[in-house]
């Protein structure tokens, strides 16, 4: 039973291959829409978390560093031996940083050949450009302006009652 195999065996031993050896010139393009390796573009990323939150098998990391002037260096990682290449993340970025090429050569001898970071900085919001105090000063005025302006509809709006009740009175006697 197991002479047939061995004669096959012997045959292809020393015919030649059937197949061709990979890439012959250009890798061949790939299908429309396909889903391929990731590129993420920090510069357009506006750290909204979005991407981490639909990643089902949570592929995406983040990382934030805060800095001596109040910054924050904030990096993505992608792990794309975790991603399924479903595109949720893509789909959900409001600013599409995040985009599938058509490269399906995905191949590497180390886990950090399959890692696709990114690195932005996010500068810190202005100081205020008032105290406290001032701020708590400008409130009191604003107040007191909104009183006094509800203070003067209510002295315009009294003339206009008296009549109302004059008739009123004269028409319960």
């Amino acid at each position: 039973m197991i002479l047939p195999y061995l004669g096959q065996s012997f045959k292809n031993l020393f015919s030649k291959p059937v197949t061709e050896a990979f890439p012959v010139g250009d890798a061949p393009k790939a299908a429309e829409g396909y889903r391929g390796r990731l590129h993420y573009d920090p510069e357009l990323c506006i750290n909204c978390g979005m991407c981490m939150r639909v990643c089902a098998p949570q592929a995406i990391t983040r990382e934030i560093v805060p800095l001596e002037n109040g910054d924050q260096k904030i990096t993505f990682t992608y792990d794309m031996t975790s991603c399924t290449f479903c595109r949720m993340c893509s789909d959900f970025c409001a600013k599409k940083a995040i985009t599938l090429t058509d490269d399906y050569l995905i191949v590497g001898s180390a886990h950090e050949d399959f890692l696709v970071t990114g690195t932005f900085i996010k500068t810190a919001p202005p100081k205020p450009k008032f105290t406290p105090e001032q701020l708590e000063a400008m409130k009191k005025a604003a107040a007191a302006k909104k009183a006094a302006a509800a203070a003067a509809a209510g002295e315009a709006e009294k003339p206009e009652e008296k009549p109302a009740a004059e008739a009123a009175a004269k028409g319960e006697e």
